[in-house]
């Protein structure tokens, strides 16, 4: 069964898959999103890179540039190239899929979608996190009969990596 993890912005799921893989003994890879320092600014970017390597903040790992008053300029090339072959990569050689996280930037990315559907109907266990405030073709995921999907809270984040241990160690 794979898990997705949703929950408010900065309410700690990042930190709840980084501690879950910390305490599993197998093999995982997939992609991650994030941004840099320039978070809380109007103008900012949101990069894309493997789970398996630290923060990059660099132009080659940028997939979305966020400014003041206007749409978010989303990379969907980047989506459907980067963001494909790391959950093929993860797919093909990880015990456990890393998807964080999908959500609306994503719309226009087919081949991104497709591949992460596709391996919602694999056996092979994904972690995951989908954006609380996102529809369409999130909703795919959400409804997935393969995902449990948990909602993280201040109350429930400390607890949440051992029993998501326990849940994948069960599978493995």
């Amino acid at each position: 069964m794979h898990v997705f993890l949703t929950g408010e912005i900065q309410v700690g799921k990042t930190t709840v898959i980084a501690k879950t893989i910390q305490g599993l003994k197998m093999s995982y890879g997939g992609f991650k999103t994030y941004f840099g320092k320039d978070r809380e600014c109007d103008d900012r970017f949101l990069y894309l890179n493997s789970v398996l390597e630290p923060n990059n903040i660099d132009d080659q790992n940028r997939i979305v540039e966020f400014r003041k008053d206007q749409f978010p300029l989303v990379s969907t090339q980047k989506f459907d190239s980067d963001g494909v072959r790391l959950i093929k990569e993860a797919r093909s050689h990880a015990d456990l899929i890393v998807m964080d996280e999908c959500g609306n930037l994503e719309n226009e990315a087919i081949a991104f979608q497709d591949e992460i559907l596709a391996a919602l109907d694999q056996d092979k266990p994904i972690l995951g996190v989908i954006k609380l405030a996102s529809s369409g073709w999130t909703d795919l995921i959400r409804n997935h009969k393969n995902v449990t999907l948990i909602t993280v809270t201040k109350e429930n984040r400390e607890q949440l990596p051992e029993i998501l241990v326990r849940h994948f160690s069960k599978k493995n």
